[in-house]
């Protein structure tokens, strides 16, 4: 099996070989057909590029976000187009080191800007970079994280990524440059708060309207329906939205004032483009400078190999993603047949699994083949992989665990109980070309093994519904954004919480909210490593989740675009990944 270089562009003839390379391939042609002719370009070939700076760069989105507030989760990927408006304290450069961004230096353990306190808690302080300003000219002072700490502790707000605001006691501004932070609870983090960590928020914008439903919780509801976050919003990130039109793009112009200098192109345009071969043809029509995580499939990036790169138009970037999963419905009233509940029913569903033959179906066998949440990438994969529990490819393996658990095959073939019912369970994939592909080959193999399961696709519109992601039956897909809290009690969606939570399949067990909560609570480093550890390993038995494949991100980039990097993958606290265009106003863009 051969495996990607992970970061780098591979050359263009090294995708053929196998009859399902010609395979895929043919499809490629194909959609290169219905893309269109490709356009060279129009000088000569032998003359020297032109260096004249372009002004606009046009980006290309797939999913259409509902707000601009980093600190509100979504589904897709929402820091894809958010973080063009947003800046936070610290960010993840391309090494995934945490760098300063609206500080001016990130606290250090065991000195006075980072004080651990005998009974366990802690003070942080943070000095703001000299000068900040937000999108609307107004100062960016210490004061708007203390009023911004007052809305994300505020319960009548429930849409807000509920870390760490759940482990602060209270936050001081001394003056405009500094910000004191107090924690109930040893909290490692503190040394690199993010976006969707702790955002400043605007309070010469929001003060009175927050002020309103502080004293009567029932306009909280009004408050987030503020044009505010949507259309009027304010952030510091390197540009500020001049125009949002709804289902079609996002404009932005190059932010004076952003913490690290004001971004070189002076104008970006977020095209949201929802189907991959449209975003083809964009490409190959020079009609998109750059295009992001989710846009592109991996037999996009074949013929843009072949018929786009070579031609030096551009860079095509194969990246590792997060794991591409199959979340486990653990709520009784939601997950249909009892059996999943059973954890030697999914154990042997996982020995059901061909990840090989999904790697080739979709990847060409260019992909990374591993049972786990953990990334390639992550300092610690090699570590949790020697440790998490493995499942290989092995149905009659998958046979002998049914039969502890009281089933056999029937006359046809089919798993079912000593009273003859079987044993069935749903499947669900979000609406796409490659999570259906993937879908087919596990309901192939899933059914060869002797297992009736029920495939049904998600439309992508209804994948944004929060409640439609946590009622699913059976299993689900989840195309990212898995980590380490996705499996804590505390994250379980219900409709008290507005079905809000990362933890989708309703999973909980005492031992792994202990882990987790020990992992919060753990400074030391290699500590905190083993308790990642121990997590993996007790999902990896417990199999709440299933993961078929990593997912391969493709990027592209016209040849005159300067300063993008794919980065690399994060897994969630324990290794985050790197911001999206971590250093975007550097980037340079020529003709």
């Amino acid at each position: 099996m051969r495996t990607l270089r992970w970061g780098l562009s591979l050359s263009a003839g090294e995708h053929m070989g196998s009859l399902r390379r010609l395979l895929i391939c043919a499809s490629a042609v194909l959609l290169l057909a219905c893309a269109g002719p490709a356009v060279r370009p129009s000088s000569d070939p032998a003359q020297p590029p032109s260096s004249r700076p372009r002004t606009t760069m046009t980006m290309v989105v797939r999913y259409e976000v509902t707000d601009l507030a980093a600190k509100i989760p979504g589904s897709s990927s929402p820091v894809i187009t958010k973080r063009l408006f947003n800046a936070a304290l610290a960010l993840i450069d391309d090494s995934g080191a945490a760098r300063p961004y609206l500080a001016e230096a990130l606290p250090q353990l065991n000195t006075d800007t980072w004080r651990v306190l005998p009974d366990g808690r802690m003070e942080t302080t943070y000095t703001l970079r000299p000068g900040l300003t937000w999108h609307d000219g107004q100062p960016l002072t210490a004061d708007d994280f203390v009023f911004a700490l007052q809305v994300y502790a505020n319960r009548a707000f429930s849409v807000f990524n509920p870390r760490p605001q759940d482990r602060i006691e209270g936050a001081t501004a001394p003056d405009a440059q500094t910000l004191v932070i107090r924690w109930s609870a040893p909290y490692a983090g503190v040394s690199a708060l993010i976006d969707s960590d702790f955002d400043p928020l605007p309070r010469h914008i929001l003060e009175t309207d927050v002020a309103r439903a502080a004293a009567d919780p029932s306009t909280a509801e009004s408050v987030m329906n503020l044009p505010f976050w949507t259309n009027a919003y304010v952030g510091a990130g390197p540009y500020k939205l001049d125009r949002w039109a709804p289902g079609a793009q996002i404009e932005g112009s190059a932010f004076a004032g952003h913490a690290l200098g004001q971004p070189k192109i002076e104008h970006v345009v977020v095209r949201i483009i929802s189907d991959e071969n449209t975003v083809l043809s964009t490409v190959l029509a020079g009609e998109a400078d750059f295009t992001a995580d989710f846009t592109l499939r991996f037999e996009h990036a074949l013929v843009l190999k072949r018929e786009w790169e070579s031609a030096g138009r551009g860079v095509v970037y194969l990246k590792p993603s997060s794991a591409v999963t199959q979340m486990v419905q653990f709520r009784p009233e939601y997950v249909g047949h009892p059996g999943l509940l059973d954890v030697r029913v999914r154990r042997a569903l996982a020995h059901a699994i061909d990840r090989q033959a999904l790697n080739e179906g979709l990847f060409e066998d260019q992909g990374f083949v591993s049972g786990g949440l953990v990334p390639p990438t992550a300092p610690f994969f090699a570590d949790v992989d020697r440790a998490i529990a493995k499942y290989p490819y092995d149905p009659r393996r998958s046979e002998q665990v049914m039969a502890e658990a009281g089933y056999a095959k029937d006359q046809d073939g089919i798993f079912a109980n000593a009273a003859g019912e079987r044993f069935w369970t749903d499947i669900r994939v979000t609406e796409g070309p490659e999570f259906e592909r993937g879908q087919a080959i596990l309901v192939d193999t899933w059914r060869r093994a002797g297992f009736d399961v029920r495939p049904s696709v998600l439309a992508a519109a209804q994948a944004r519904d929060s409640e439609a992601r946590q009622t699913f039956p059976g299993m689900a897909s989840r195309g990212g954004g898995t980590e380490e809290s996705s499996f804590t009690t505390g994250e379980i969606g219900s409709r008290e919480n507005r079905w809000r939570g990362g933890n989708r399949g309703g999973w909980s067990d005492p031992a792994y909210d202990r882990l987790y909560d020990a992992f919060l609570n753990t400074l030391d480093g290699t500590e905190r490593t083993g308790q990642v550890i121990q997590m993996m390993k007790l999902i990896s038995e417990q199999l709440p989740v299933y993961t078929p494949y990593f997912a391969i991100q493709v990027n592209t980039h016209v040849s005159g675009l300067r300063g993008p990097d794919p980065g690399t993958a994060g897994f969630g606290e324990s290794a985050p990944g790197t911001l999206p265009y971590w250093n975007i106003h550097e980037w340079e863009l020529t003709e």
